[in-house]
């Protein structure tokens, strides 16, 4: 299937990418900083695993079967988990920017025999058992954990059992599919239908379309306190985007051009779902600020706005 080939040389000319420009990240305050606390450290562990879904909707027959097709790529190289560590580690560069990070290779866990809706879990049991050995983890303040996150029910046009990274295309019309013309017997469709999906192209620029591919990311970020290795929080973000092109400006999946394209919407979406979830953690200090505006006195008999 073109998809699964994608997926295999896309994510893998895509990871490289993610790590460029890497490396100390400072930040220039606007007035003399008083005495530095002492930075606070992460340690941050990626167990995303080498899991790439691939969901294709075919068409609805009325019996009992799944219209949709569902395969699996293994990502080789442990580019899923470096990608998901790049964003962590972006991600928490942003909320904390004066933090320092460590990164945590752990041995490959196995879920062959777990069910996807008790992966989480077992992943972090997993990752407990193999911190407890690591005496190190009394120098870091927390420790920040990926694992994919598992999304039963259909939501937002995309199927349900959906986990982790995928893509998830849907072959079947949606909106203004238009009808055969008796005389032409050529399918009679408008070039975008007004009742159509929402998504956007490779330009950025919004489209109603009957079909669509759209790359999702759902995770889960867990915090463990490093001392007692217990969940202090877990924030979960189940990001997607749907795409789709004009009729004149399709896509081919088969060139290089359309492959790069896929990759770089894949890691986008990787890091604004990681970002969304960090963000929304107690790492993020401004978490539940509220930004309050000067008060307007408005004069008796003024209608309020």
């Amino acid at each position: 299937m073109i998809l699964q080939r994608v997926v295999r040389l896309a994510l893998a000319t895509s990871v490289a990418a993610a790590f460029a420009g890497g490396g100390a990240r400072a930040q220039t305050p606007d007035a003399p900083p008083a005495p530095p606390a002492k930075p606070r450290v992460y340690a941050l562990v990626a167990a995303i695993g080498d899991q790439f879904s691939v969901v294709v909707e075919g068409p609805r027959t009325g019996t009992h079967l799944s219209p949709y097709q569902r395969r699996t790529s293994v990502v080789p190289d442990d580019i899923l988990n470096r990608l998901a560590l790049s964003s962590l580690d972006q991600a928490i560069a942003r909320a904390d920017p004066r933090s320092k990070r460590v990164y945590m290779a752990l041995p490959g866990l196995s879920m062959d025999n777990v069910a996807p809706n008790e992966r989480e879990e077992a992943a972090i049991e997993a990752i407990r058992h193999a911190l407890e050995r690591m005496p190190e983890r009394a120098g870091w303040d927390r420790i920040v954990i990926a694992t994919p996150a598992y999304r039963a029910l259909e939501a937002t046009g995309l199927s349900g059992r959906l986990q982790g990274f995928g893509l998830f295309a849907e072959s079947q019309c949606q909106a203004a599919c238009g009808g055969l013309d008796p005389q032409s017997n050529i399918r009679s469709i408008q070039r975008e239908p007004s009742d159509g999906v929402d998504a956007i192209t490779s330009e950025d620029k919004p489209i109603k379309a009957r079909t669509f591919l759209a790359p999702f990311s759902y995770i889960a970020v867990w915090i463990l306190d490093p001392k007692t290795l217990a969940v202090v929080e877990r924030e979960e973000s189940l990001e997607s985007q749907k795409l789709a092109q004009p009729l004149e400006k399709p896509l081919d999946l088969s060139q290089a051009d359309g492959q790069k394209y896929i990759a770089l919407r894949v890691t986008k979406l990787i890091d604004a779902s990681v970002g969304d979830a960090v963000m929304h953690s107690e790492i993020n200090a401004r978490r539940g600020v509220v930004e309050v505006s000067p008060v307007k006195v408005v004069p008796e008999g003024e209608p309020k706005k």
